[in-house]
């Protein structure tokens, strides 16, 4: 009972911010000031439940306000859709109401896996771990290191750093995510570009999800977009090393026995300019024969989603071998945080 009406007055102080605080990492994650009231939203000094002082353990103190039932924010990554109910009248909007999330969501996730110009809410087939458990981090080390890391632990706080001001000179980055993840083992670090302005869903009113990287946006710009593609790609190869390819990566071996050839997750499609575009206004007009799923980069966040799918696998996508070999768990837990149903999203680009 006492661990509740703390995490009901931890919900009262986050709601109590100011209305149109204008905070670089959105609040309550950054921005504070040297009076911040934010800390007792999710911390106490004497009296905690839970390590670093928190009032609850990770993922459950962030669906405490990110989850199925909370009221803290806007976005509901447990079913994966946008809702109103912060209390925030964000100027401009960061998303449309009743759409699905960029990154899907860990228990439904709103797609049109099927393509099919409808978007289901759906329990999903895969997703990134969240809570603390382990599993393989396949790719994840150097060229002939085997199929990856594995009792790999990852948690919400592993890609995303609460506090904010995560990149390495102490800035805002995109959806907070750190330079580094936790046990990642990489070095150096990749600080992945904020967006000018926040947008939490999905571009297309169907909920289409396919390439949904970085759609454009008022106020970026097509170069800004490539650069947050192959920063987003940067990043991801951080845990999953070994899946990072250019273009021509598909005949050209990378040396390693599992990981040989692979499909480009960082580069720029063979076309020209006009191969898409008739004029290159803000934004450029496309092509009647373009689809939506085009974009300048192919990277990580072109076929995949971050959280998880609700995409499903039969026949012959059913039964894909894991990096080391293993066959299960197959059916549809071979959904690898795929946008679309099988193989769908190969069809999507290549068409035959």
């Amino acid at each position: 009972m006492k661990l509740r009406i703390a995490l009901v007055i931890g919900l009262l102080a986050l709601l109590a911010l100011p209305t149109g605080l204008a905070l670089a990492d959105n609040g309550p994650h950054g921005g504070y000031t040297a009076t911040t009231d934010a800390c007792a939203g999710c911390h106490r000094a004497h009296t905690a439940p839970a390590a670093r002082l928190l009032l609850d353990t990770v993922p459950n103190l962030c669906f405490t306000c990110h989850g199925s039932t909370a009221t803290g924010a806007d976005t509901n990554v447990e079913d994966g859709i946008y809702v109103d109910r912060d209390f925030e009248a964000e100027a401009p909007a960061e998303g449309d109401v009743n759409r699905g999330l960029k990154g899907g969501g860990f228990v439904y996730a709103l797609m049109d896996t099927d393509f099919d110009g409808a978007a289901t809410s759906s329990p999903v087939t895969s997703s990134h771990l969240n809570d603390g458990s382990t599993g393989t981090a396949w790719g994840n080390g150097n060229i002939g290191s085997g199929p990856g890391a594995a009792n790999f632990s990852l948690s919400c706080t592993s890609c995303h750093d609460p506090h904010g001001g995560a990149s390495t000179t102490g800035g805002a980055t995109y959806r907070l995510l750190r330079p580094i993840p936790i046990n990642s083992g990489a070095a150096i670090g990749v600080n992945v570009t904020d967006e000018t302005n926040k947008i939490y869903t999905v571009a297309d009113a169907n909920n289409k999800y396919f390439g949904e990287g970085y759609p454009y946006t008022p106020g970026d710009t097509w170069s800004s977009m490539d650069q947050q593609e192959r920063e987003m790609s940067d990043w991801c190869a951080q845990c999953h090393t070994r899946y990072l390819a250019d273009s021509g990566s598909g005949s050209t071996s990378s040396g390693d026995d599992i990981f040989m050839y692979r499909h480009m997750s960082e580069g720029t499609p063979s076309a020209t300019c006009n191969d898409c575009h008739i004029d290159y206004g803000s934004p450029p007009t496309l092509r009647t024969t373009v689809g939506p799923e085009w974009h300048h980069n192919v990277e990580c966040m072109t076929c995949h989603v971050a959280h998880g799918t609700s995409a499903t696998m039969t026949g012959y996508a059913a039964y894909v071998e894991w990096p080391d070999g293993s066959t299960t768990p197959d059916g549809d837990a071979r959904s690898s945080l795929l946008r679309g149903d099988g193989r769908g999203v190969c069809q999507r680009c290549h068409g035959k």
